[in-house]
C-alpha cells in the first residue's frame, strides 16, 4: 500500500480541519553553485584532475493558511568530468511531502529528509536516512517515503515516524577516487586455500585495479518497515533529545567479493598480505539494526557543550566478518565564542570514542572508523558580516591519520557567496584517512541564493 493510505487518511483530515476561507501563500527559492575542483593527484581511474561541478536546489513551498503546506525540495548535480556516466549526473526529491497541521498535532505525508541529535561532524543519533556516498566528506541525504507524527507540548515534543520502504545507498562508482585505490585493508577474505578459515588482512591493488559490484544481498527484509521515535526537551539553556531507531544502517556493509590473487598463501596463515589481479567485485549487504541514544545542548555562558551517545545493535545474522558488530559510540564537544575586533571568533574543540568489536575495513562507507578514537579542533573567525575563516584539524588517535580542512568565504553581494579551500588528508595506506591520501584537493566556488 505504501503511502497510499496515509494520503488518504491525510486528505480527510486537511478537509476537516482547513479553515474554508484561508488563503494560498507559495514561494520559490533557487539555490545554485557552481565549483572548480581540482585533485593535487592524477589516477589512472580519474585522469580528470580538475572538475567543474554544478549544483542546484530549488525549495519550494505551497501553503493554505496554517493548517496545511506542501514543501518540495528538488536538487540535482552535474559533474561533465566524471569518469563515468554514474559520477556525472545525479537528481533526488529530498522533500515532497505534505503537512497538516492543528497544533498542537502536526502530521508529515511524503518524500523528508530527518537530522536527529545536535553533535556537529559526527552525529551518532542522525541514521534515519541512507546518503549519497559520491563524495564521502559531503555526503548528501537521500529523502525517503516517510510518515512523521508530531505531538508538542510547552516544553517538549515527542515525534514517530515509518518508512515503508528505505532507500539503497548510493555508493562511489566503480571509477570513484573514493573507492581503494593502493591498498584494501579487510576485515573478510574468503576463498582462502588455508581450511575453512575466513582471515583478515592487506590487499594489494595494482595501479590499474578494476572495481565492479555484484548484485547487493538485503538481509531481514532490512529496507522494510523502518520506524523509530524521538523525545526534545527544550529547557532554558539545555536541550535533551532521547532518540531510538530501527531499520537499514546508515549505510551497508561493502566486502571483498570476487578477485584473484598472484602471490601463494602459506598454510596456517591467521592474517593474510596478498596482491591481487585488477579485477575486483565488491558486494554490498543491507542489514538491520537499532538504534538507541541520547544527545544535549547546553549553553554556558560564551560555551556551548555539545554531546551524544548511541548503542547501535546489530538484528541481522550472516557469516563472521561480513556485518559489523554492535557498537557504542560517545561524542563530546565545546565551542567559545569571543569578540575579535569587530567580529567574532569561534574555538570548537570535539573528542569521540567509539567502541567496536570488529576488526578495521578502509572501503569509503566505513571512513567513520575515523571517529574510533579521533581529536578534533578548529577555528572559525568571522571578521564582518562580508568575510568569514574556517580552519580544522581531525586527528585520528588510534589508527594514526590527520584530516585539516581551511575555507575561506566572502559575501560579494546579497545572495551571492564565494568561496575558496581545501582538505589534506595523510595516513599510512592502511589507515581510514591515508586509504584517500591521493585525494588532497582544493576548491574555488560562487553560490547565489535567490
Amino acid at each position: 500500500m505504501g503511502l497510499k493510505r496515509p494520503l488518504l487518511f491525510g486528505s480527510l483530515a486537511f478537509l476537516l480541519l482547513a479553515p474554508a476561507q484561508a488563503e494560498w501563500k507559495n514561494s520559490i527559492n533557487a539555490d545554485f553553485t557552481a565549483e572548480a575542483m581540482h585533485w593535487n593527484h592524477s589516477l589512472l581511474a580519474d585522469k580528470n584532475q580538475t572538475h567543474g561541478i554544478f549544483t542546484l536546489k530549488t525549495p519550494a513551498t505551497l501553503k493554505n493558511g496554517r493548517t496545511l503546506r506542501f514543501r518540495f525540495l528538488p536538487w540535482l548535480q552535474y559533474d561533465p568530468s566524471g569518469a563515468t556516466k554514474y559520477d556525472q549526473f545525479f537528481w533526488d526529491m529530498q522533500e515532497g511531502y505534505m503537512q497538516l497541521q492543528s497544533l498542537p498535532w502536526t502530521l508529515q505525508l511524503g518524500w523528508n529528509v530527518q537530522t536527529w541529535g545536535d553533535t556537529d561532524v559526527f552525529n551518532p543519533l542522525d541514521v534515519v536516512n541512507a546518503r549519497r556516498y559520491q563524495d564521502p566528506f559531503r555526503a548528501e541525504k537521500l529523502g525517503a517515503a516517510t510518515v512523521l507524527l508530531k505531538r508538542e507540548w510547552e516544553s517538549f515534543f515527542v515525534e514517530a515516524i515509518y518508512i515503508p520502504r528505505q532507500r539503497e545507498t548510493y555508493l562511489p562508482g566503480t571509477s570513484s577516487r573514493w573507492l581503494p585505490r593502493t591498498v584494501y585493508k579487510s576485515r573478510k577474505i574468503e576463498g582462502t586455500p588455508v581450511g575453512s578459515a575466513t582471515l583478515s588482512g592487506v590487499v594489494n591493488l595494482p595501479s590499474d585495479v578494476r572495481y565492479n559490484f555484484n548484485k547487493p544481498t538485503v538481509l531481514s527484509a532490512a529496507l522494510n518497515d523502518n520506524f523509530g521515535a524521538r523525545v526534545k526537551f527544550r529547557l532554558e539553556g539545555f536541550d535533551w533529545t532521547i532518540a531510538g531507531f530501527q531499520g537499514a544502517a546508515t549505510t551497508p556493509s561493502v566486502n571483498l567479493d570476487t578477485f584473484n590473487f598472484t602471490n601463494p598463501i602459506l598454510p596456517g596463515a591467521t592474517a593474510l598480505d596478498i596482491t591481487v589481479a585488477p579485477d575486483v567485485w565488491l558486494k554490498a549487504t543491507y542489514y538491520k539494526t537499532r538504534m538507541l541514544g541520547t544527545s544535549f545542548v547546553k549553553v554556558l555562558g560564551n560555551v556551548l557543550l555539545k554531546g551524544a551517545s548511541a548503542h547501535t545493535n546489530v538484528l541481522s545474522s550472516a557469516a563472521e566478518g561480513v556485518l559489523p558488530k554492535e557498537s557504542w559510540e560517545n561524542v563530546l564537544g565545546a565551542e567559545f565564542t569571543f569578540g575579535l575586533g569587530g567580529g567574532a571568533m569561534t574555538v570548537l574543540g570535539q573528542g569521540t570514542y567509539i567502541g567496536r568489536k570488529e576488526k578495521l575495513d578502509t572501503n569509503s562507507v566505513s571512513l567513520a572508523r575515523m571517529f574510533d578514537r579521533a581529536a578534533m579542533t578548529g577555528l572559525r573567525w568571522s571578521p564582518s558580516d562580508r568575510f568569514a575563516v574556517l580552519a580544522s584539524l581531525l586527528h585520528d588517535l588510534h589508527y594514526q591519520g590527520d584530516l585539516v580542512h581551511a575555507d575561506v568565504s566572502y559575501k560579494i553581494a546579497d545572495g551571492w557567496i564565494a568561496k575558496a579551500g581545501g582538505d589534506l588528508l595523510s595516513g599510512r595506506p592502511e589507515t581510514p584517512i591515508g586509504t584517500y591520501g591521493a585525494n588532497d584537493r582544493v576548491y574555488i566556488s560562487i553560490n547565489l541564493q535567490k
